[in-house]
């Protein structure tokens, strides 16, 4: 549905009943028939009417409660920027609510129309591809949002982030400069998940002649970065180094070397994505690149609140990874 939002009294009109029994339905109240609940629920959602008190905290912007639907909360990079985020707006007397999307758009576009109900007065979201439903949604309702971990400023709507394709592209080059021609790229899934996508863009860009990339997808966890190793090695023994696009999975490379005879970097050079707390931990310590996620966090929730607080139009900002160079990438020895 798209247009105007509806009002108690036109969900009263759809449903011939009066307004003291509409109210009486979306406050919950027990005396109401199973049959007269789902007639007024249904018009509600055909309407798109949003229950008070919800809407008239909406409206007036006072719950100070922002919401942030992100993929999972499994993996260490989310954790680190969720708890980043959570500790800047606190600071700047805003809450937090948390909901999980598991990277799928329905799913996504449920636990937004619920976080509304809470009367979230603004939405930061992880990557670049959401439902039209959704954009549509925050923008009936006039309700700002953030996309983030990504950098876009083609979009009419902020984002704050980096640039995958660069950084993907940027170390691919730096394990060329090392020596190494044909390389493994290791990746998650590519459906539903625009940074990967753009990563893999990036990384491509630099194939060549003189430089050969095989690209694998696996599951986005150790196990997929184990078999996805063993599997590429199989296949082709002129690999001399793997990139990927997660510390998880070069956790899985480690592990998948095990009892192979193949060490790192002697025999494989390994370069991961994230910088996660325990990469500088393993051994050999983890070369990877690191992301701005705190900076991501601080920035997102000031430029949030100066909205909410002062009326501030958010902008797109463009923040930087960088290589962080330890022992798990060496030259090729000739």
């Amino acid at each position: 549905m798209s247009g105007k939002v509806g009002s108690i009294r036109d969900v009263a009109k759809e449903t011939g009943l009066s307004i003291a029994t509409v109210s009486r339905v979306v406050n919950g109240a027990k005396n109401v028939t199973p049959k007269t609940r789902d007639r007024v629920m249904d018009a509600c959602k055909k309407l798109d009417y949003l229950p008070n008190p919800a809407a008239k905290a909406l409206s007036t912007r006072k719950t100070k409660t922002v919401a942030a639907i992100i993929p999972t909360i499994e993996h260490s990079v989310f954790a680190k920027f969720i708890s980043a985020l959570e500790q800047s707006l606190e600071d700047g007397g805003y809450s937090l609510v948390l909901a999980i999307s598991h990277a799928d758009e329905e799913d996504e576009l449920k636990a937004a129309r619920k976080l509304l109900g809470m009367g979230a007065e603004a939405f930061i979201l992880s990557g670049d591809a959401h439902s039209p439903e959704l954009l549509d949604l925050f923008k009936r309702r006039n309700v700002p949002f953030i996309v983030t971990s990504v950098w876009n400023p083609t979009r009419d709507y902020p984002s704050i982030g980096y640039n995958n394709f660069m950084l993907a592209a940027n170390a691919v080059k730096f394990i060329a400069s090392k020596g190494h021609r044909d390389i493994a790229v290791l990746h998650g899934p590519l459906l539903m998940n625009d940074r990967t996508r753009m990563r893999r863009e990036g990384a491509l860009s630099l194939q060549s002649d003189r430089l050969e990339l095989t690209f694998v997808e696996s599951s986005l966890d150790v196990a997929g970065g184990k078999k996805a190793i063993r599997e590429v090695l199989e296949h082709n023994g002129k690999i001399t180094a793997a990139l990927c696009f997660s510390d998880v999975l070069a956790l899985g490379v480690y592990m998948g070397l095990k009892g192979t005879g193949r060490k790192i970097p002697k025999d494989l050079s390994v370069m991961g994505f994230d910088n996660i707390d325990w990469a500088e931990a393993v051994e050999p310590p983890l070369t990877t690149i690191e992301l701005p996620d705190r900076k991501i966090a601080a920035e997102v929730a000031s430029q949030i609140i100066a909205l909410l607080e002062y009326g501030r139009p958010i902008g797109s900002v463009e923040l930087f990874g960088k290589i962080i160079e330890r022992n798990s990438v060496s030259d090729v020895t000739v």
